[in-house]
This record gives C-alpha cells, sequence and structure tokens, in this order.
C-alpha cells in the first residue's frame, strides 16, 4: 500500500509551495550574493610618468583628468574635470625672471630662501608646513602676490617670455611644494582661483597626491 495518501500529498505540497516562497523572498530582499556594480578602483587613477626627468608614480583624485598635458622632461601638468582654473602641476625650472629683472637666471641653489624672498615684491605665504615626499625633505606653503610676478616661480623651457612662464598672480591661489630630490629643486602645486569655494578641498586633494607620491 502507498504511504502517500491524499492528504499527506497535500501536506507535502504545501510544504513545498512555502519553501518556494522563502526561497524567492530571500532573493529578492538582497540576502542572497548579488555582483557588486563596478567601481573606479586605486590602480585606475595611477599616473605613472612618461618623460619627466625625475621618474614619479602618483595617484589622482577623480576630479584631475588622468592624463597628462604635457608631460616632458620639465614639466607635468594636469586639468581639472571641475574647474577651469584648477590645475595641478610638477614643474623641474630651468631658469626663471626675478621681479623687476628683464633676464632669465638660473635657479638659485636655495630655491626656498629665494621663494620667500619674493615678500618684498608683494608676494604672500600662509600655512607654511615642514615634511617630507616619498623621504625626501619638502616645503609645502600657500602662495598669491599683491601684483603679477609672472616667471618668479619658474621656467619649463629656455628662451620663454617671463609671461609665458610659471608666477605668482593676485588672481590666482597656489599650494606649492618645494621638494628636493638628490640634489634637485622640484616644484609642485595645485593652483585655484582666490576666494574660490573649491580651494580648501582642491588642496587638500593636492596634499593626498603628494603622500602617496613615489619616485621611481
Amino acid at each position: 500500500m502507498s504511504a502517500f495518501t491524499p492528504a499527506s500529498i497535500r501536506r507535502r505540497a504545501a510544504i513545498l509551495a512555502t519553501s518556494l516562497l522563502v526561497l524567492a523572498s530571500s532573493a529578492c530582499s538582497g540576502d542572497s550574493p548579488t555582483t557588486p556594480p563596478p567601481t573606479t578602483t586605486v590602480g585606475a587613477r595611477m599616473y605613472a610618468s612618461k618623460a619627466f626627468s625625475i621618474a614619479l608614480t602618483v595617484t589622482l583624485p577623480e576630479d584631475l583628468k588622468i592624463a597628462a598635458n604635457p608631460d616632458n622632461a620639465t614639466l607635468l601638468s594636469w586639468d581639472s574635470n571641475l574647474a577651469e582654473n584648477n590645475k595641478v602641476r610638477f614643474v623641474l625650472p630651468v631658469n626663471l625672471y626675478k621681479p623687476k629683472q628683464l633676464r632669465p637666471v638660473a635657479p638659485p641653489q636655495d630655491y626656498l630662501a629665494y621663494l620667500r624672498g619674493l615678500t618684498a615684491y608683494g608676494a604672500t605665504y600662509a600655512d607654511e608646513v615642514a615634511t617630507t615626499v616619498d623621504g625626501h625633505p619638502a616645503t609645502v606653503l600657500t602662495g598669491s602676490a599683491a601684483d603679477p610676478l609672472d616667471g618668479a616661480l619658474g621656467c619649463a623651457e629656455l628662451n620663454t617670455p617671463a609671461e609665458e612662464c610659471f608666477g605668482l598672480q593676485p588672481d590666482l591661489s597656489l599650494r606649492i611644494a618645494v621638494i628636493d630630490v638628490g640634489g634637485k629643486t622640484l616644484l609642485a602645486w595645485a593652483r585655484a582661483e582666490k576666494g574660490a569655494g573649491d580651494v580648501a578641498a582642491f588642496f587638500t586633494e593636492f596634499e593626498t597626491m603628494l603622500n602617496g607620491l613615489k619616485f621611481t
């Protein structure tokens, strides 16, 4: 005689239906494993210099374009995705224009002392910090100027007019790092429009970049 009576069959059918309902509910509730959405990994934002004379790698914040423009022997530059005036630059100056001088000169041996000396010509500095970048001594400070100091920071190419070189400007705020890399002066800075609402956040991202920078 079969062990499956009509009543037992109905009970088994009810149990099976309940089990299937529980499984379906669990799947809908998200308790079961799901494929996570794609995310941007740190490695995807890692930039390795191609032509810069001091080889380095650095992780870029999300609001910087991933491609440097340019990446040559003396200049690395990134534009912002969010603000036209926001840029990050790494420069090995080949010469510079001292204030009120028409001819460029070689960068001074003690570049930091020279930079501080620009206060005699209207430069202003704040929030100076002594630190290291990948084990190399560095000083980070925020700079601006009462009047344009064209070319005072330096030029990335020889035979460049002062107005096409880098300098402190009254409408811009720069978070500048002066880094001694094996006796060479590496300048790095984040540039933003003075008084803009994103200045503090942009400078913080820049300092995070410096903290993760590696010379290779």
